[in-house]
């Protein structure tokens, strides 16, 4: 997982990217958004996976990301990038509404 955190970005032109990622050409897109109250854990036992590749933007609250390697607390104004089909599970620590964009959902469990 990577994690882009909020940062200011200042002067007539700024950038915040993540590093480049090489991914196989997606063959489907599907892009919503995530309302999870506080306290609650998706999913609520063990680990999943969403897609193949996954990006999130914190719209708003902070949570909890866990992965096999290590966790996560991200907040409001945070992106990130799952990839390749990286379990995690999330656990709201303040009621939370996340953008989420999933490349290639089909292929999460391949």
């Amino acid at each position: 997982m990577i994690v882009l955190p909020r940062a200011p970005l200042t002067g007539e032109y700024a950038l915040s990217a993540t590093p480049e990622l090489a991914i196989d050409a997606p063959s489907r897109l599907v892009a919503g958004r995530v309302r999870i109250a506080k306290g609650r854990r998706s999913p609520e036992l063990g680990m999943r996976t969403s897609a193949l590749h996954e990006v999130g933007h914190v719209l708003s609250g902070r949570l909890r990301i866990e992965t096999a390697d290590r966790s996560y607390e991200v907040a409001a104004g945070d992106s990130l990038v799952m990839c390749p089909a990286e379990r995690h599970s999330t656990t709201a620590l303040e009621d939370s509404e996340i953008f989420f964009v999933l490349l290639d959902p089909q292929r999460a469990s391949q």
